[in-house]
C-alpha cells in the first residue's frame, strides 16, 4: 500500500487538473478496495458490500492471493452487481458488440454470454500499476481512452452499457453525443446512473432532464426505475440510483 500511496503522490506532484486529482482519487480507492478483497478471500472480512466471504469451493485460483482475491470478487460480487444493477437477462446481448464505458478495474460485463465484449476505461494502464490483472478476461477487448473521445468509426457497435461511470466523466454532454456516434442506428443503451451532488471522483450532476436532452435523439430513450438501493449500497439523502434505456420496459426482468 505504502508503494502505491507513494505512486500516486508522485502523479498527483506532476498533474495538476481536475481531471487528473480525480484520477489520482480513483486509483487511490481502488487500491484501498485491492486490500479489502484480500481480507476478503481469506476470511478476514466476512462481507463486503454485502457479499459474504467466499467458501473454498468458490474460490478463483490464481497466481497469488492478490489476483485469486480480485478475480473471485469479479465471478461473486460484480457479475451479480451488474446482472441486478442492470435488471438485464443474460444473453440479452449474445452476438452484438457490447461496449461497457467506464468498466473500471476488471471486466464486469462479462456476466453477458456471447457478447463481443469492449471495455472503456481511462486509467486501465494505471490500474495495472496498482496491482489489477486485466490479463486473465479471456477475449475481452479493453480500450484505454476517455469517454468524450472514442477511438472507432460511427454506428460501430450495437449495444452500450454503463454502471455508476457516467458521472465519472469530464464533460456529460460531449460523452453523450459521443456514445450516440458509436452506436448503431438501432443500437440498444442501457445506463445505471447515481444522482448526486458533485464530488471529488464523480464531478457530474445528473437529473432526469439532463440525461433526457443530452440523449433527445435515441428513440425510445427513457427512465426505467429510479431506487434508494443498488447491490450493495444504499445512497444517501437525497440522492437515488436511475435505470434509463430505450429498450421496451418487459425486455428487463
Amino acid at each position: 500500500m505504502e508503494i502505491i500511496r507513494k505512486y500516486a503522490a508522485k502523479f498527483l506532484r506532476r498533474f495538476a487538473t481536475e481531471s487528473e486529482k480525480k484520477y489520482v482519487a480513483e486509483l487511490n480507492f481502488w487500491a484501498g478496495e485491492i486490500e479489502n478483497y484480500k481480507s476478503w478471500y481469506t476470511g478476514n472480512l466476512r462481507e463486503s458490500y454485502g457479499t459474504v466471504s467466499p467458501a473454498d469451493i468458490e474460490k478463483v485460483k490464481a497466481e497469488n492471493i492478490k489476483d485469486s482475491a480480485i478475480l473471485t470478487w469479479h465471478k461473486l460480487h460484480q457479475e451479480k452487481k451488474y446482472f441486478l444493477d442492470l435488471q438485464l437477462p443474460q444473453d440479452i446481448f449474445a452476438g452484438k458488440k457490447l461496449l461497457d464505458i467506464g468498466s473500471g478495474p476488471m471486466p464486469s460485463a462479462t456476466c453477458f454470454k456471447n457478447a463481443e465484449l469492449y471495455c472503456l476505461e481511462p486509467l486501465l494502464s494505471r490500474y495495472i500499476d496498482i496491482g489489477f490483472p486485466l490479463h486473465y478476461y479471456g477475449n475481452t477487448k479493453f480500450i484505454q481512452c476517455k469517454a468524450e473521445s472514442i477511438p472507432v468509426e460511427n454506428n460501430f457497435f450495437d449495444a452500450i452499457i454503463s454502471v455508476n461511470a457516467l458521472d465519472h466523466v469530464d464533460d456529460f454532454e460531449k460523452t453523450a453525443s459521443e456514445i450516440q456516434r458509436v452506436l448503431k442506428q438501432d443500437g440498444i443503451i442501457v445506463f445505471h446512473l447515481h444522482y448526486h451532488y458533485k464530488t471529488e471522483t464523480e464531478p457530474v450532476e445528473l437529473n432526469d432532464e439532463r440525461v433526457q436532452k443530452a440523449f433527445s435523439k435515441i428513440p425510445g430513450m427513457k427512465k426505467i426505475s429510479q431506487k434508494k438501493e443498488k447491490y450493495g449500497s444504499v445512497c444517501e439523502e437525497g440522492e437515488s440510483f436511475t435505470l434509463w434505456s430505450n429498450l421496451a420496459a418487459e425486455k428487463f426482468i
